[in-house]
């Protein structure tokens, strides 16, 4: 990994993908590299950039909603150590990489990570990610609160930009849910659009709800009453997601009879 104290590309290049994702998986580290190198050298590479400090690997657990159960599921997701964030600071200050403390202080956050990198991931495999930002400011101010991140889609209709959201465990997501959107309708009210930093106006725009499930979906919908706010909504369930059909048939729209799943073949993996 180390040659004559300089570090090699490759890991210099894995370093740069862990920073831009704050927190996945080693899986869905293997997948973003896996047009540039084998999966065997990705996880060869982060074992070295961890046994040196420039990467940590986390110990993690999943909890649902439904029945507050709770298992340790491998493979644990990985973040910037302490070297590696200074290193891609010096060599890229114009990004902005999450510090190593922020995990020790909220390690509820990092489940809520390693879910919006699958979405991201899948989307890349779909071959329709044109962008993606995290915690972007909304509504020509700071001061508003942010969308977890934005991605930018390029469909058949043209581009749609959406404004992930998605609560962290223990969270109590219908306060958050509720909350984020009374922002958005403000924004959405006052301005006719979203207006999001580093993205440009969009034809549509429409905010999604990444859940673990239909039946929580479903209970969202019940209780904030979706269909009610003046743009558009969609909910993601992971529940849907399949390794097949990736995103494809794993979103629902929303009406005042309730949820209707969609079908969106431009979202389903391209074959390698």
């Amino acid at each position: 990994m180390i040659h004559q104290g300089r570090l090699k590309e490759d890991s210099l290049m894995v370093m740069k993908i862990v920073g831009d994702a704050i927190c996945a998986n080693e899986n869905q580290l293997r997948r973003y590299l896996s047009k540039r190198q084998s999966a065997s050298k990705t996880s060869s590479t982060l074992k070295s950039l961890r046994k040196y400090g420039f990467v940590e690997r986390h110990k993690s657990h999943l909890a649902f909603e439904e029945d507050d159960e709770i298992s340790y599921k491998p493979p644990a997701p990985f973040t910037l150590g302490i070297g590696g964030y200074k290193l891609m600071n010096h060599l890229y200050p114009e990004h902005s990489f999450t510090q190593p403390e922020q995990w020790s202080k909220n390690s509820l956050a990092i489940q809520r990570y390693v879910a919006m990198n699958e979405m991201r991931c899948l989307s890349v495999e779909a071959g329709v990610l044109r962008g993606w930002s995290w915690n972007p400011y909304i509504g020509g101010s700071a001061k508003y609160r942010s969308p977890l991140a934005v991605a930018k889609l390029e469909s058949p209709q043209g581009e749609i930009q959406l404004l992930m959201e998605r609560p962290q465990m223990a969270q109590n997501f219908i306060g958050y849910y509720r909350t984020k959107l009374e922002v958005y309708r403000y924004l959405y009210e006052r301005d006719k659009y979203f207006k999001i930093d580093g993205f440009s106006k969009a034809n549509l725009q429409i905010v999604c709800l990444y859940v673990s499930s239909s039946s929580m979906a479903k209970f969202i919908q019940e209780e904030i009453r979706l269909h009610t706010f003046p743009f558009d909504i969609w909910l993601l369930s992971n529940e849907w997601i399949s390794e097949e059909k990736g995103m494809s048939e794993a979103f629902c729209t929303v009406n005042q009879d309730g949820l209707k799943r969609i079908r969106i073949p431009f979202l389903a993996p391209k074959q390698m």
